[in-house]
């Protein structure tokens, strides 16, 4: 009975295909493989959307363009980064809650081996003449990579007076060095108190019967084994579950795209005392992470090698992607209420408005760093007037990589 039920379903999905001008729901294989060739071939924050959108939507046509929007939509009021929650909210429609984390691995998996491979190299050779002047000439561009990441989660956190108000009151805080994660619950506080009430949104697809309690059962199952691998590695390498513990910790905080969680990470490993990465260190890491395809918050792996190599690699990169994909299976049931919610969506103003002035601050950090060359601080604004020309960020990075190389080494 249950085989035939199946067969009716593919049966049923195939002629509403035909109805609908979509293709039929892919095999599992043919879906992870997609995921798995965006993983390795893309690049570049907002281009890695308009990938993912080709590629299922446009060439596939597995799913539609307004439930790709849906699933664009739901993965901007989450935390961590954008196109993964994205292509967890697909795999929930598509295939259900299992195949979320199944989709987190597969299509992280070729940026974690790049950045691992990456990482070893750099705390090898990083010492050697010609690999230090790269970086140090790579700082530069990694000022303006951070100060165009600002700019442009600064359009739509600060769209109106209340919101720059918010962030400039939080501004100064991060300097106080209060730890951020507090400040941040601050801005979404104050964001439901003084943030005006959004516009109504569409209410989007209703879920599944049942779907609520299946999400709820799968998130709260791997977050419960995530936490038993911390209280067994807090016994066995303290210093690795403290490692994945913070990184979780930036994961479930970081609204607003992957330079969001970065932000986090400057002061979860650099500002900490002792810091565990240094300020020079931690932006060879991210030079690293523009090297590689995926979400920019790889660069977790770099630090967790850094901590406690292969394993903290590993740990790093998984408490990275696991925590929003839990957050993913059980709050996307409820897509259509939070969508609605007032109080919601003015917490998340309020979040994104504490983020902008969290990076603020990082930009501030990393150009004292950087820009003390007197060459460094024009570069960097080349680099930014690029940038924001929509030159992509990996042929800056190698540009400066190769100019460095030529009159630096």
């Amino acid at each position: 009975m249950a085989t035939c039920g199946a067969l009716g379903r593919l049966q049923l999905g195939g002629e509403l295909g035909k109805l609908t001008g979509m293709a039929p729901r892919p095999s599992l294989a043919r879906f992870l493989w997609a995921l798995f060739k965006v993983g390795v071939t893309s690049y570049g924050g907002p281009a890695i959307v308009a990938q993912l959108r080709e590629e299922l939507v446009v060439r596939r046509q597995w799913v539609s363009e307004e439930e790709f929007g849906e699933s664009l939509a739901f993965a901007q009021l989450v935390p961590g980064p954008v196109v993964p929650a994205t292509a967890a909210h697909v795999a929930q429609r598509l295939y259900g809650p299992p195949l979320v984390f199944v989709a987190a691995i597969v299509y992280a998996l070729p940026a974690f081996v790049l950045m691992l491979a990456l990482s070893a190299a750099y705390f090898r050779f990083g010492s050697l003449p010609a690999v230090h002047a790269v970086f140090r000439g790579l700082g530069p561009v990694i000022v303006a990579i951070v100060g165009s990441s600002l700019i442009s989660l600064a359009q739509p956190a600060l769209q109106d007076t209340r919101g720059l108000l918010l962030a400039a009151f939080l501004s100064p805080l991060f300097f106080f060095q209060i730890n951020p994660v507090l400040l941040v619950l601050a801005g979404a506080l104050l964001g439901i108190l003084v943030m005006p009430n959004p516009k109504q949104m569409p209410k989007g697809s209703l879920p599944p019967k049942g779907s609520r309690r299946r999400g709820l059962a799968w998130g709260l199952s791997v977050a419960g084994a995530l936490a038993l691998v911390l209280l067994g590695l807090a016994t066995w390498q303290p210093s690795v579950a403290r490692l994945g513990a913070e990184v979780s910790k930036v994961s479930v905080l970081a609204f607003g795209g992957g330079y969001t969680a970065v932000a986090l990470l400057y002061h979860a490993f650099v500002l900490t005392h002792p810091p565990l990465v240094s300020p020079q260190e931690f932006m060879d890491g991210l030079a690293l992470g523009q090297l590689t395809p995926g979400p920019v918050v790889i660069t977790s792996t770099f630090i967790g090698y850094k901590v406690a190599g292969f394993l903290g690699a590993l740990v790093a990169t998984t408490y990275t992607f696991f925590p929003p994909a839990c957050l993913v299976v059980t709050l996307a049931p409820h897509f259509a209420r939070l969508r609605q919610s007032w109080a919601f969506q003015r917490a998340v103003r309020g979040a994104l408005a504490a983020f902008v002035a969290l990076l603020f601050h990082v930009l501030a950090q990393v150009a004292e760093t950087a820009l003390v060359p007197p060459w460094a601080a024009p570069a960097a604004l080349l680099a930014l007037l690029l940038l924001r020309r929509g030159v992509p960020v990996l042929a800056v990075v190698g540009a400066g990589a190769v100019l460095s190389l030529l009159f630096l080494a």
